[in-house]
């Protein structure tokens, strides 16, 4: 029998970003309503969203630490306060889009990504629109 050709897989590919990984959360209120979409979802309605990042980094800091918590709260709060009690489609950034919450999670992630230092990895973003309905979205 022959040899079966190996898969080599990444780190991601096996659902892992980092050594290290920490996360935060938080809550932002907005309204949206989905375009091309035969359902009640197609109404303006509104959500209180749960967002949670994770960082990681394969070496901790001098501190022995991924990422210090307030400052990945501060970054995430500086993200969502653009989002907060706003209709999500009337916003520039979210013009000719289908805000649906995968949209919603890269869009946060994009934000995100560009406020974390060079060292650490963003690994995912996860928002729930409510208790049991969520998305996560891994750059």
């Amino acid at each position: 029998m022959g040899k079966r050709p190996s898969k080599k897989t990444t780190k991601r590919e096996e659902g892992h970003c980092c050594r290290y990984r920490t996360a935060v959360s938080a809550f932002f209120s907005a309204a949206h309503n989905l375009k091309n979409y035969k359902g009640a979802c197609e109404n303006l309605h509104g959500h209180n969203w749960k967002v949670e990042i994770v960082v990681g980094a394969n070496r901790l800091n001098e501190n022995q630490m991924v990422m210090d918590f307030a400052d990945m709260k501060q970054i995430l709060s500086d993200v969502l306060s653009a989002l907060d009690h706003k209709y999500l489609n009337e916003l520039p950034e979210f013009e000719n889009k289908n805000i649906t919450s995968e949209f919603i999670a890269e869009y946060i992630a994009s934000k995100v990504k560009q406020k974390l230092p060079k060292s650490i990895s963003l690994c995912e973003v996860s928002i729930w629109e409510s208790d049991n309905s969520r998305t996560t979205f891994s750059p």
